[in-house]
């Protein structure tokens, strides 16, 4: 998590959705000292629209800022003194809107099911494409239960830079002083046991690949509780299964040919916690 960035950046569109996400990221914001941005994009075809007269942008806007200021009340309540401000943004999309924003949000935070535009993150492209190409953590809240389990699960893929990932969740850890569990699948061939294969030998070797890729990260975090954990199975079911006991789960995301891989997806779709996709800075 950058220290250089000043605020958590959550979406609303007044759904019961963001009012969870809003409620998260208060959290998150008090826990790491940042201030509370709660946005609303209203998305327009472009920023003169035929037939959009300044009476009618006018009663976009009053419509829009009862719902920023119910935000801004519910994070107050939850932290009195924390700072928060309000925006409400014109942009042909929402991802087009936050782009103004990229240099100061530590992370963009959405609900998973909203009535559209900035959390509709399951009922349409929007949320998505946000997590696969927005630089930095995009968190997707799920999850019904704000009682602390301890824990924190980063799926680690070994043929992909973990950097990000691990950034992400070694600091999420840190912060909530919760114990990481370092997650890595992997399905051996079909015919691994009719050829020879040892499967216990393969599974050594990617625990020790493992604990390669976690050394400095260790030596940087020497107080924080460590699992490594290898188990044989699909990533998105593992996941979701570890997600069950998880404050957060934290996934990388492909890069750019690929924005947002499938276990990404899969995860963002069936965790039962919140689900941070990080991608690296620009």
């Amino acid at each position: 998590m950058s220290t250089k960035r000043t605020a958590i950046l959550v979406g609303t569109d007044g759904s019961a959705s963001s009012d969870r996400a809003i409620c998260w990221a208060a959290d998150e914001a008090a826990r790491l000292g940042k201030e509370l941005h709660v946005l609303h994009v209203l998305e327009t075809p472009t920023k003169t629209a035929p037939g959009n007269t300044g009476g009618e942008v006018a009663a976009l806007v009053d419509s829009w800022n009862p719902v920023l200021r119910a935000g801004r009340d519910a994070a107050l309540r939850r932290h009195p003194g924390l700072k928060v401000e309000t925006m409400l943004v014109h942009d042909r999309t929402v991802a087009g809107g936050l782009r103004h924003y990229t240099g100061e949000a530590v992370e963009v935070v959405v609900g998973h099911r909203g009535r559209g535009g900035f959390a509709s993150m399951l009922l349409g492209s929007t949320g998505l494409h946000l997590a696969g190409q927005y630089p930095g953590p995009v968190v997707i809240v799920r999850g019904h239960s704000d009682t602390p389990l301890g824990e924190v699960v980063v799926g680690l893929d070994l043929s992909e830079d973990p950097a990000p990932a691990l950034d992400h969740a070694f600091a999420a850890a840190e912060a909530r002083d919760a114990r990481l569990r370092v997650l890595h699948t992997w399905r051996p061939a079909a015919s691994s046991a009719g050829s020879g294969v040892d499967v216990e030998l393969a599974a050594n070797a990617r625990y020790d690949r493992l604990a390669a890729a976690l050394a400095p990260w260790r030596r940087r975090h020497p107080d924080l509780k460590v699992v490594e954990d290898v188990v044989i199975g699909h990533p998105v079911q593992m996941l979701a299964q570890a997600s069950a006991e998880a404050d957060l789960v934290v996934v990388g995301s492909r890069g750019r040919s690929f924005p947002l891989g499938s276990v990404g997806h899969g995860v963002i779709h069936h965790a039962h916690c919140p689900v941070a996709v990080v991608r690296p800075y620009v």
